[in-house]
């Protein structure tokens, strides 16, 4: 996809899963409180979009019984697969970003994004996730579009953060972006 006629956007995203420990609840505000860590990384390193589909809580009717890695080869879709795993997940996320080169934010990324995901987040979830052998959550490859129709089709809420690299909401915390900045600083005169 070409955003600006010259540049290429990479999508990514998919389902997220929250920390079994914590209740939907407590799951979907740390989400939101993240969505305002996140911006001023997204804001510097070229996000064009970046979307928060909260998912209603999981059903109780969900099958516990019913591995979530059942495979295509056993009968299902791949449709029906991502559906019962969507049945399971907490929200869908979505980032579309230009190629840009994010060493200069990766302590940033590292230190206040990834940590803070460790938070709310599933291991298997996010940036950082870590997959389980086998994994607990075997989520099928789909475009993140598909997602966010299937998502939005199952009573999910669309929280869009940045569109067309602008922070929509005006809630980005700032406050993490500068401390991190001022440690970089103090570092590099030592």
């Amino acid at each position: 996809m070409l955003a600006n006629g010259t540049e290429r956007l990479g999508s990514a995203g998919g389902p997220i899963f929250r920390r079994p420990d914590l209740s939907h609840e407590e799951f979907t505000a740390a989400w939101h409180q993240h969505g305002q860590l996140v911006l001023p990384w997204c804001l510097k390193f070229g996000t064009w979009e970046y979307i928060q589909i909260h998912l209603p809580p999981p059903s109780d009717s969900v099958v516990e019984s019913e591995p979530v890695s059942t495979s295509v080869a056993s009968g299902s879709t791949i449709e029906s697969k991502a559906r019962r795993i969507l049945q399971q997940a907490d929200g869908v996320a979505i980032m579309r970003r230009f190629d840009v080169p994010t060493e200069e934010g990766s302590l940033y990324f590292e230190r206040v994004v990834l940590a803070d995901e460790r938070g709310f987040l599933h291991d298997e979830s996010g940036a950082g996730a870590i997959k389980g052998n086998p994994p607990i959550y075997d989520v099928p490859e789909l475009h993140v579009d598909v997602w966010r129709e299937m998502a939005l089709s199952m009573g999910g809420v669309e929280h869009v953060k940045v569109r067309e690299g602008k922070d929509v909401g005006g809630d980005a915390r700032w406050e993490e972006w500068e401390k991190v900045e001022r440690e970089k600083k103090e570092g590099s005169k030592q």
